[in-house]
């Protein structure tokens, strides 16, 4: 039976590749393609309930490109859009928010008609981010800052009033990150709904007057997600399941092709390429094991929100997994489990050419190496 020779590759690959040799089977390397693919979901599935994606509101820099759009900014002067000084930018172009004024005590800046923005602790956002930039004539401190999350009305809102403990020196960009939603610090006016956050302000307050620039950029609500509750894996399945085969294919004719293209340096003909290629599909069976064998170290690694920012996902890659046993197994794992392939490249042109054992285990280590280079350097 079919199944049964390719599970005898397994625990008993001499004999079963006797039996294969004799007459093989396209339907069984079929049969082993589904396998792969079913334990690539698995571990697809597995790594994705680990990863958390970020969503952000607006997902490009909208809020800080411009000052009117379904959106409109105010100040205590009249805003403008700064092209030279920001820290963040889209497609539209890189700017930042900015306003002046001359002998105040304060300074404020604020967006409304931002939409109606859930914050709740059930879908909502989580956090808010920004950048942040003051100047002061004497590059004296603020003694005071608050930034306020307005719902629905000019008296309803909820007020975070430690801005001023986020912030650096006069004229540095502050990178700033608050949690948002109950329970987090903030304090409430008039009943304001965490579900419906619609204007944001930001304000600055000086014992004494002075000429005073406040500017922002890059700000956004965000909340990470799982992409199997969001339904992002479901509908990013298909891809998988094509990449899954091309690079079953791709992995099947490399190795097939570098075993016959090796075997004739040592002056061995593999016979038939079409007949061999069948022959060595029965390998990838091995594929399947180490696999789901790979999902076991993903189990104990700690759930990971992914930020959109590549920079930022490797840092938290170096502080989070990499420092890990279990991420360094899932990471090299594969990598044994290709030379599990060798190994049974090896079997084959042994039971196919009676030749030695040495000999066949040379001629899979030289393809290995051929193998490991390949993906190496041209990443297939």
């Amino acid at each position: 039976m079919v199944g049964r020779e390719i599970l005898e590759v397994l625990y008993s690959p001499v004999n079963a590749f006797k039996k294969i040799i004799e007459k093989p089977d396209f339907k069984a390397v079929l049969l082993v393609l589904v396998l792969v693919i079913s334990s690539m979901v698995i571990s697809q599935y597995v790594l994705s309930s680990k990863l958390f994606l970020e969503n952000r509101l607006p997902e490009n820099d909208d809020w800080t490109e411009s000052l009117t759009n379904q959106y409109s900014w105010f100040s205590n002067e009249v805003p403008s859009v700064d092209a030279v000084d920001y820290q963040m930018g889209n497609t539209d172009g890189n700017h930042s928010i900015s306003s002046s004024v001359l002998t105040e005590t304060s300074i404020w800046l604020k967006i409304i008609d931002v939409g109606s923005i859930n914050c709740s602790e059930e879908a909502g956002y989580t956090e808010l981010f920004f950048w942040i930039k003051w100047t002061h004539e004497a590059e004296l401190s603020p003694s005071s800052g608050t930034l306020k999350l307005f719902s629905g009305s000019e008296d309803s809102y909820f007020e975070y009033d430690n801005l001023v403990d986020l912030l650096v020196s006069s004229g540095e960009w502050t990178n700033t990150t608050l949690k948002v939603g109950p329970y987090q610090g903030w304090s409430s006016n008039n009943s304001p709904d965490w579900q419906n956050i619609t204007a944001i302000e930001f304000r600055l307050d000086w014992s004494s007057s002075a000429n005073l620039t406040m500017k922002i950029d890059g700000l956004f609500f965000r909340k990470y997600s799982s992409p199997i509750i969001t339904g992002e894996f479901s509908a990013i399945l298909p891809s998988i399941l094509l990449q899954v085969v091309l690079n079953f294919a791709m992995n099947w004719i490399l190795w097939a092709g570098i075993l016959i293209l090796v075997a004739k340096l040592f002056n061995e003909d593999l016979g038939r390429w079409n007949v061999f290629f069948v022959i060595i599909g029965y390998s990838f069976i091995a594929t399947v094991v180490f696999t789901l064998i790979n999902v076991v170290p993903l189990s104990p690694l700690p759930p990971l929100n992914v930020p959109l920012d590549a920079n930022a996902f490797n840092a938290l890659l170096d502080a989070s997994w990499r420092p890990l046993l279990a991420y360094q197994l899932w990471l090299y794992i594969p990598i044994i489990g290709e030379v599990w392939i060798a190994a049974l490249g090896a079997v084959v042109i042994r039971v196919m050419k009676e030749m030695t054992w040495s000999k066949a285990a040379t001629i899979a280590a030289v393809a290995f190496a051929i193998r490991f280079l390949l993906r190496l350097f041209l990443g297939f």
